[in-house]
Order: C-alpha cells, then sequence, then structure tokens
C-alpha cells in the first residue's frame, strides 16, 4: 500500500514507532519475570539482589551476572557453556598433557604444579574456587579432604595456616604459607556452605578467619596498615598487590565471625594500595611492593620489582571487583586504562616488564590474556574503548588452552579469569540476605514444596505432605524443621 499524504506517513510511523515501544516493555518485562527465576541454582544456592536498594552498580546488589561474551561478542548461553564444559573437561579431565587435577585415593585429590612436580596451596585453593562456582562438590569435597590432611595446620604460631609446599606424596615440603592462598580457602568455603548449605564447610571457613588476626605477630595482613603481607612471620614489612583480593575482603567483612572491623578496615586499605599499587604511567603492578605501593626489592628475588608472574593476577583482582562490588569504580577506571592502553602500545607481544613498562621480554601468555580481559570489565561504561574491549574478550574466548609442563599456572589464571567472565562467578549468599520477596521461592526449592506457609511454625516439624508432627520424629526418614529438610538416620 502507497501512503499518498504527508499525514498518512506520519501516522504510519507513529504506529511503527508504538509497536516497537510495546515490544521492547514486553521483552524487558519478560526479561525481568525470566531474571528473578533465576536467581537461584537447582539446590536453593543464592546469588541475586540485596534487600536494600542497590547501593552500587555491582553484581553483589544487583544479582546481574550477564557476561560480556554475550554483550560484545554475541555468544549464546550455549555456547558459553559449552566454553566452560571444554575448560572443565581439559584441565580436571583430560588427557595427561592436559590435566591438572589428580585423584590420590582416600577421598581426596590434588591440583599439581606441573612445572615443578608438586602441589601449592595456591593450586589447590584455586581448584576450589572453580569446583564450588561450576558445581562440581565431588571434586570440592577430594581437594579439601587434601588440603585438610596435608596442609593445614590448627595449632601453634601457624594455626589456622597452609604449608604452601608439598610433594604430591602429601610429605611438606615447606612449612610457610603464601597468604593469597588463604584468601581463596576462605571465600571458595564460605561460597560452598551458602551453595551447598553444609555448616561444616562454615566453620572452617571460621576457623580460617578467625585466625587471620593474632593481635600481634603472625597476622595474615599487617595490623598497623590493614594489608595483606607477603608472609605473615618472615616477611610481614611488605606486600605482594596480586594478593589484594578486595571483592574477597569485602565479603569476609559481612560474614565473618570475628573482628568485624579489622576486616572493614582491611577493605578499605586493599582497594587502596591495589590502587597504589598500579604504576600511573604503564599501570602495570611489581611483584613485591611496600604498603605505599612502590616495588621491594628481596635478595632471594631479584625481579620482585618488576612485572612478572605473580603481577599478572592484579589486573583480574580489580576487574572483578569493579563488576562484583562497584565500590571503588573511579580508581579502578584509571588502572584499567592504563594498563589496557599500555598493552594496546605493546600490540600484546610482551609478558614481562619493569614497573614503567621499559625493558620487555618474553611473549605475552595465557594468564595475562585472561586477566587483563577482567580488566575491561572497568572500560565498559567508558566512551572509545569498545573495540579494545572486544578485542581482548575475544582473545580470551579464541585462546588455545594450555598443555605440556608449563600448563599449571597459566591455565589456572585464564580458567579463573573465564569464570567470570562467563559470568560463571557468582557470589553465593547466606540464607540470612535471601531478600524477603525470594523467601518463599528459596524455601519451594530446598524442601520440594511449593507452599511452604503452610509451615506456621518453624520450630515443628512435618513430613514432605505438610502433616505436622507431635514432636520431633524418631522414625528413618526425611522430615522439614526450619524450613529444610532434615535426614533423620
Amino acid at each position: 500500500m502507497f501512503l499518498k499524504t504527508k499525514s498518512m506517513r506520519k501516522k504510519a510511523h507513529r504506529l511503527t514507532f508504538l509497536r516497537a515501544a510495546a515490544l521492547m516493555i514486553l521483552v524487558a518485562s519478560t526479561a525481568a519475570k525470566t531474571w528473578a527465576q533465576n536467581y537461584f541454582d537447582e539446590n536453593g544456592g543464592y546469588f541475586g539482589p540485596t534487600e536494600e536498594s542497590p547501593q552500587y552498580g555491582g553484581a553483589y546488589y544487583t544479582g546481574n551476572y550477564t557476561s560480556p561474551f554475550k554483550t560484545y561478542l554475541g555468544k549464546t548461553d550455549a555456547e558459553i557453556q559449552a566454553k566452560l564444559d571444554e575448560l572443565w573437561n581439559h584441565y580436571f579431565k583430560g588427557g595427561y598433557n592436559q590435566v591438572i587435577y589428580y585423584e590420590s585415593g582416600r577421598g581426596e585429590a590434588y591440583i599439581k604444579d606441573t612445572g615443578n612436580n608438586d602441589v601449592r596451596s595456591e593450586g589447590i585453593s584455586y581448584g576450589m574456587m572453580i569446583c564450588v562456582q561450576t558445581n562440581h562438590k565431588e571434586e570440592f569435597d577430594r581437594l579439601w579432604n587434601w588440603a585438610k590432611a596435608h596442609m593445614w595446620t590448627k595449632y601453634g604460631e601457624w594455626d589456622g595456616y597452609f604449608a604452601w609446599q608439598n610433594s604430591t606424596a602429601g610429605v611438606m615440603k615447606d612449612r610457610n604459607n603464601c597468604p593469597d592462598a588463604e584468601m581463596y580457602f576462605m571465600m571458595a568455603l564460605l561460597f560452598a556452605a551458602n551453595r551447598w548449605h553444609d555448616a561444616r564447610y562454615m566453620q572452617d571457613a571460621q576457623y580460617i578467619l578467625s585466625r587471620c588476626w593474632k593481635n600481634g605477630s603472625g597476622s595474615l595482613f599487617n595490623e598497623a596498615y590493614y594489608i595483606i603481607t607477603f608472609q605473615p612471620y618472615n616477611a610481614c614489612t611488605f606486600s605482594d598487590p596480586s594478593y589484594d583480593l578486595p571483592a574477597y575482603v569485602d565479603l569476609f567483612s559481612r560474614w565473618t565471625d570475628t573482628n568485624k572491623d579489622k576486616w572493614k578496615n582491611a577493605t578499605t586499605a586493599t582497594r587502596t594500595h591495589l590502587y597504589k599499587s598500579s604504576h600511573r604511567t604503564s599501570g602495570l603492578f611489581s611483584d613485591y611492593n611496600n604498603f605505599d605501593g612502590t616495588p621491594h626489592s628481596e635478595s632471594y628475588n631479584r625481579n620482585a620489582v618488576k612485572y612478572m608472574y605473580d603481577a599478572v593476577r592484579c589486573a583480574m583482582n580489580f576487574g572483578m571487583d569493579y563488576y562484583l562490588f562497584g565500590v571503588d569504580a573511579e580508581r579502578q577506571q584509571v588502572m584499567a586504562k592504563r594498563i589496557i592502553d599500555f598493552f594496546e602500545a605493546d600490540g600484546y607481544s610482551h609478558a614481562r616488564f619493569n614497573w614503567d613498562g621499559s625493558g620487555p621480554s618474553e611473549s605475552y601468555t595465557l594468564g595475562q590474556v585472561g586477566s587483563n580481559a577482567v580488566a575491561c570489565y572497568a572500560l565498559m561504561s567508558t566512551p572509545g574503548y569498545e573495540d579494545i574491549i572486544r578485542k581482548n574478550l575475544r582473545m580470551a574466548w579464541d585462546a588455545r588452552l594450555m598443555t605440556g609442563q608449563y600448563r599449571y599456572y597459566d591455565g589456572l589464571v585464564h580458567y579463573l579469569s573465564m569464570l567470570h567472565l562467563c559470568g560463571a562467578f557468582k557470589i553465593w549468599k547466606p540464607e540470612k540476605e535471601i531478600p524477603t520477596r525470594y523467601q518463599s521461592q528459596y524455601h519451594s526449592i530446598i524442601t520440594g514444596i511449593k507452599s511452604p506457609a503452610t509451615f506456621s511454625d518453624s520450630r515443628a516439624w512435618y513430613t514432605l505432605d505438610g502433616v505436622r508432627l507431635k514432636g520431633k520424629p524418631t522414625s528413618k526418614g526425611v522430615y522439614i524443621n526450619n524450613g529444610r529438610k532434615v535426614v533423620i538416620n
């Protein structure tokens, strides 16, 4: 039909616009409903928004974990899940030249540093984080059993800490700890307790949290500066900025049963230390540094003042904090611009530098590919970076997974980065943080009963059919008490 008059054409345009607007509203409404239904996993693990109005734009407040692979590269949910499956099957179930996860009997397993043929606390803790985020409870338990049996100390000055280096047979090679492992152990255990509703994980996490502050020598964080130490006894006067995990420290301050004020102070100090550690021009970080952010030299590591191996993780750490919380967004945007601009100028060619960016050497690594892509989260609201963000995401997506002797470190850093980029790294929250409007849905999932409102007395016992009992049952079976399924043996 040909519209002859200007008036008719205007009416047609208005109609088209109104239809488009209505469709957008419908899609948005449907998306909102679908999103609300997906704040829980199949077992009632909750990763949705907070009860209060969002103070910042991070996923902790909003429950939004949309993958930038979807928004920037157009990847589908099926493609993203296939990528996650590829990573899991490669590093945990793959062939001898791929796998880093090894089961050792007795319900135990370890992550092997294939380059040094030993087991590091760092690797076990990273493996546990991967397992809880990908819902592999059996492998999580095996790794935790190994760490408890061979690394964890629960007495003396090292109480609560983990030996950083063991043989694959479990023999302790070095009693000292590596503090980023404690950070990942605690965070993984808290997430596991919340996602899988297992109080044992919570008890273990709280034990470690309570031992991080010793009111004197041996604290994981320097008690004068509230910044994590390189090592709490023998190297407590300086730090390693790649141990700065502000998102983790923020969650510790919310969920710990002890030393809340100290963890709150550490949250602020950690964000500031990470920012000060970023070189003002290059955006690079040194492997070791002082509490003021300047590089720190040690006789046993001549490269400690350079951007080498540990420092690669810093970009992932602030990128993670940006999208999970957004509390320090302005400074993290500055850090992201510095480091991404630097590697753009370098052509993503080199891996090692002096702190100021001079003296390039070695080739750009898989760990850097992943970590720097996570840093791009902090650029997603900055005009002019769209193509650069897309480039970094495409490099992370297309990267060939590590094989060979040195697959351990860069493979793990890239894997953790991919969890963040795939929207698969979530803050699994305790029941007390589930908003009132989602409580009914939560109890429906964990009890398998659609009308939890019928259980009016949380202290009473009920059958799965909703029949109230006179007291605690004595017969074996599954019952409801305090809104949860309880097995009576």
